[in-house]
């Protein structure tokens, strides 16, 4: 299974029950500040094949409205399975995927003062993430069931100041560059 299968099993270990919507909410609550957070209609294809597989299960929750929903939970053999992965799946290289940096790096086509002006818009961006991190950090906080959680949250928030540092020397990189073509 690709790893991105794995994020939606694991994100189903911490609660008894998730809908499909609940696992995008707790998605973009944590996998997005360090893999990237699945579409909805992703998530439900996964749902349906973990469940195919027998490493999920679900129930149908009689809803409020005419409408039902469909709660998943982890089953016996889906967290043997995500247990494997996580202790014994290769290591995949580090990637760092930024598309500001690619656009940094593309920077011989474009005019430095804009070039700045999106560093500066990625950079309020990444500030907004450590204030994210931050916020995840505080509600995971004391509760043995998110000690890696919290722990993730700190490594997110050392890796998003990092990022700022870098978006500054861009910028300053960018300043010195333009200079010395002026």
């Amino acid at each position: 299974m690709p790893t991105s299968t794995y994020s939606i099993l694991g994100l189903l270990s911490y609660a008894p029950e998730l809908s499909g919507f609940e696992v995008k909410k707790w998605a973009d609550l944590s996998l997005r500040f360090f893999y990237a957070s699945p579409a909805t209609s992703q998530i439900y294809r996964e749902l349906e094949k973990l469940e195919a597989a027998g490493l999920a299960a679900s129930r149908v929750v009689p809803g409020e409205s005419a409408r039902s929903k469909r709660a998943y939970r982890i089953t016996d053999t889906g967290r043997a399975e995500l247990k494997r992965w996580v202790e014994e799946a290769p290591v995949e290289p580090p990637m760092l995927r930024d598309s500001m940096v690619l656009r940094a790096w593309l920077g011989h086509v474009a005019d430095p003062e804009r070039l700045r002006e999106l560093l500066a818009e990625h950079r309020r961006q990444l500030e907004e993430a450590l204030e994210g991190l931050r916020r995840l950090e505080e509600s995971s906080a004391g509760d043995p069931h998110f000690a890696f959680p919290e722990l993730i949250a700190r490594w997110g928030e050392h890796q998003s100041a990092a990022a700022i540092d870098g978006v500054d020397l861009l910028v300053e990189g960018i300043a010195r560059i333009a200079d010395a073509e002026s």
